[in-house]
């Protein structure tokens, strides 16, 4: 078959990538379509660890094309995938947490193979392939009305991010928000603040061509600075005492530290940006006094399997458009020009056309 593989210095179409079968409680799943996430490429500039070859790639959608031993999702079932493998019997699991199970993280054995040498999958699903194999768990049945950038991207940057607004921060109508890296994430971020009902929305990207984009999602306010010492300032002055809640959603400890100095009293910081390994915050303490709060939150702090359903309905229902968002749909073999688009902030949420199922 046909996958993308990232070998260490360059991304080419392999077409002689083997794939097993599904063994007891997992699925294979035809790849029709595959977003371009920041984190694909955080391997490719050193962000995070990752063996190769691997074939990256984890926003996705496609069709069940065969079930393994005790898996009950039917062949033929249109779904999107999660990186979260749950184990189903932990306390995380049966409190609806499966983001912090401890079998989520777990390594597992590539389905992938190269004459008989392992091709590594990127975070338990490696969705740059014409068919994976996956865990039953981390497939969600999807509507066939939602088109697949739009299905795809629910299963990521969209569930993420409207976790971390709904859930992780509670944000409650009137409240004012700072969003630092207008991406996938950080508009889709937006987009859920302003579902649900947020007064003003500052968001801060030092690229100026994404503040159309972000107006379009509901940024009242747009800011470009030039060093991130720059962005509280221009925050308190736009909302004086502070916003209710920060997302920071580059992966940058320099906008982390400048969203906690934009709180208000109270207001609270979620961090979804994925910084590089290793790095460190230099926190003023005092910088947390007055009841203000620094949150984690790793695929928007949800169970997809609750929450996912919930965003399909509003796309279904009109209520929540994604598709300003999708920049380009491209094939695999355009995916190395895709990478320098995302990377010099030229597309907001770009997509491979991987396969034909869906």
């Amino acid at each position: 078959m046909r996958a993308l593989v990232w070998d260490g210095t360059g991304l080419y179409v392999d077409s002689t990538i083997e794939v097993r079968s599904p063994g007891p409680g997992e699925v294979a799943v035809d790849i029709a379509m595959a977003g371009l996430c920041h984190s694909d490429i955080s391997p490719m500039e050193g962000r995070i660890p990752q063996p190769t070859p691997t074939i990256l790639g984890h926003e996705a959608v496609g069709v069940i094309a065969a079930a393994g031993p005790g898996a009950d999702v039917p062949v033929g079932q249109r779904v999107v995938l999660t990186v979260l493998r749950r184990c189903g019997e932990c306390r995380h699991c049966r409190e609806g947490r499966p983001n912090l199970c401890p079998a989520s993280g777990l390594p597992v054995a590539s389905p992938f193979s190269r004459d008989g040498d392992i091709v590594h999958q990127f975070v338990r699903l490696g969705a740059f392939a014409e068919r994976i194999v996956v865990s039953q768990e981390q497939v969600i049945a999807m509507p066939a009305e939602i088109p697949d950038p739009v299905a795809a991207m629910l299963g990521c940057a969209t569930v993420t991010a409207f976790g971390a607004v709904e859930d992780r921060a509670r944000l409650r109508a009137g409240e004012s928000v700072l969003v630092t890296g207008a991406g996938g994430i950080g508009l889709n971020t937006v987009l859920a603040a302003r579902a649900a009902g947020a007064g003003r929305i500052v968001v801060v990207d030092r690229n100026p061509a994404k503040e159309q984009i972000a107006r379009t999602c509901g940024a009242t306010d747009f800011i470009i600075p030039s060093d991130p010492s720059q962005i509280a300032p221009a925050v308190q002055a736009l909302v004086p005492g502070g916003v209710d809640a920060a997302f920071e959603c580059a992966g940058h400890t320099g906008l982390l530290d400048a969203a906690i100095k934009s709180l208000a009293g109270g207001g609270r910081v979620v961090v979804l940006g994925l910084p590089p390994t290793g790095a460190t915050l230099d926190l003023g303490v005092r910088d947390l006094f007055h009841d203000k709060s620094l949150l984690g939150c790793r695929m928007g702090s949800v169970d997809p399997h609750r929450k996912l359903p919930d965003l399909a309905e509003r796309v279904l229902r009109g209520e929540l458009d994604l598709t300003p968002l999708v920049s380009a749909v491209v094939p695999m073999e355009g995916a190395a020009q895709l990478v320098d688009d995302l990377r010099n902030g030229r597309i907001d949420r770009g997509f491979l056309r991987v396969g034909s199922a869906s």
